[in-house]
């Protein structure tokens, strides 16, 4: 079979990225940012200085890397309904990183079509729209990551300022190269330019780590999901039946010590600690996006190992496991394209529009109240505070069992925006009631409606 020549294959690159932004920005543009994206765009537009800034994240329980990064969009003058352009920014970087790694040309042709990279990683506006390029640097070097261990290590410290997943990965992989270097007793010209930034990025990402951690008043807390239910559904997609769930994880972990046979340990090393993480500390369904990036990013640093076939029955087992990971990534492109539809079909959030419906109340000076997280997506659409309750001056959510984030203004304010019906308003206001639609793959996540009470 002959190659195809490089001119043809940048045609072919251009054409999937061209076809890739153009759909993002498409979702985009019928895109309504959620709550957790007003937050962050919240905490930076209302904190004008760096000191405030750095205190108000630390409520966030994460890094303030993505806040930072929106400040810079807002200094630039990016207004909030076009907020999508900043992670899709950051795809579109991951995708152009893609076509310079060695995996095979189809793999370069359906990923960025993905659920993760084309929707969940390039709409929402979240810290997560940095995982796919960090990864990508960090396949382009691994391999030479001796030969050039100072810009394979910025790719790890990249990683790391994404999330606490993030830290667990980059460790993940420092903690093979700690091994070999015990093994080698830290001996050889190749570790010796190595240790220096080994060493610093290490202990930069854990000072890094301990600063992020929470104040001792966070009112933020850690709920356990199940992690088979929403591994399954990020590489497949959602199984009820917990017995086919389990089977189906088992063929995964089946397909994963095969393509790994020859590097086992080393990628049981890689990935057991984010498992391991997810399973007894928190995870989402949004987080598992490391997950997947992980799998996808290993698949490719050790796809030299999996082609030998020195045993007669490699070559058939290699050509079905190939097919496997097909399947699975065109099952990913379907969910991709199908997020893309379901949000120009459905409100994401109706946040927008209830804050238009709001505008003429808040512009006769009524007392507006909110209760509940979900409230502040209408926040970004005002220069000012829109809710008479909002805490401390501040129009995003402080996460503090000091801070009374839902304490009324008065019993029973002119207007109030929640998640749920009051039957003491009784017969003195109008109910109106918005719906939401959260997607995740091919499943409605979350439809928690807004419920607005205006007073007759």
């Amino acid at each position: 079979m002959n190659k195809i020549k490089p001119r043809k294959i940048w045609i072919i690159y251009g054409i999937v990225f061209a076809a890739f932004v153009c759909m993002g920005v498409f979702a985009g543009l019928h895109h309504e940012p959620w709550a957790d994206e007003a937050q962050s765009w919240l905490i930076a537009r209302d904190n004008n200085n760096l000191i405030d800034l750095l205190k108000a994240v630390k409520y966030e329980g994460t890094l303030p890397t993505w806040h930072l990064i929106n400040k810079a969009f807002q200094l630039a003058g990016l207004d909030y309904d076009h907020m999508f352009v900043i992670p899709l920014v950051f795809s579109a970087i991951g995708v152009i990183l893609l076509f310079f790694t060695d995996a095979p040309l189809w793999s370069k042709i359906m990923l960025p079509f993905s659920f993760f990279v084309v929707y969940q990683n390039s709409v929402v506006a979240r810290q997560y729209a940095m995982v796919f390029p960090a990864m990508m640097l960090i396949v382009l070097f691994y391999r030479k990551r001796f030969d050039v261990p100072v810009r394979y290590h910025l790719a790890l410290f990249l990683l790391a300022l994404t999330s606490s997943f993030g830290v667990v990965i980059s460790c993940s992989f420092m903690l093979w190269d700690f091994i070999m270097m015990l093994k080698k007793r830290f001996e050889g010209p190749a570790y010796k330019k190595y240790l220096l930034p080994f060493f610093g990025t290490g202990i930069v990402i854990l000072v890094m780590s301990y600063l992020s951690l929470p104040p001792d008043d966070c009112s933020t807390a850690l709920n356990k999901y199940s992690l088979s239910k929403n591994a399954t559904n990020a590489l497949l997609f959602n199984i009820e039946n917990i017995a086919l769930r389990y089977i189906f994880l088992a063929l995964m972990l089946a397909l994963f010590v095969y393509y790994f046979r020859r590097v086992l340990i080393q990628a049981l090393v890689m990935t057991a600690p984010l498992i391991i993480f997810m399973a007894v500390v928190y995870q989402r369904e949004w987080h598992m996006t490391y997950l997947f990036f992980l799998l996808v990013s290993l698949l490719m640093i050790f796809r030299d190992d999996f082609k030998k076939t020195e045993r007669p029955f490699e070559k058939p087992a290699n050509v079905l496991a190939n097919i496997m990971v097909v399947m699975l990534l065109a099952v990913q492109c379907a969910a991709g394209v199908y997020s893309v539809y379901y949000e120009h079909q459905h409100a994401y959030s109706p946040a927008k529009e209830i804050a238009e419906f709001l505008r003429p109340y808040a512009g006769e000076g009524a007392v507006v109240d909110r209760e509940g997280f979900n409230a502040i997506a209408l926040s970004p659409y005002y220069d000012q505070p829109l809710y008479t309750n909002d805490t401390c001056g501040k129009a995003y959510f402080i996460w503090s069992y000091n801070v009374p984030n839902d304490k009324l203004t008065k019993e029973y304010p002119d207007v109030f925006v929640t998640f749920r019906y009051y039957e003491k308003f009784g017969q003195d206001y109008d109910v109106y009631k918005f719906d939401s639609h959260m997607i995740f793959k091919f499943g409605e996540l979350e439809t928690e409606p807004y419920i607005v009470y205006i007073r007759k």
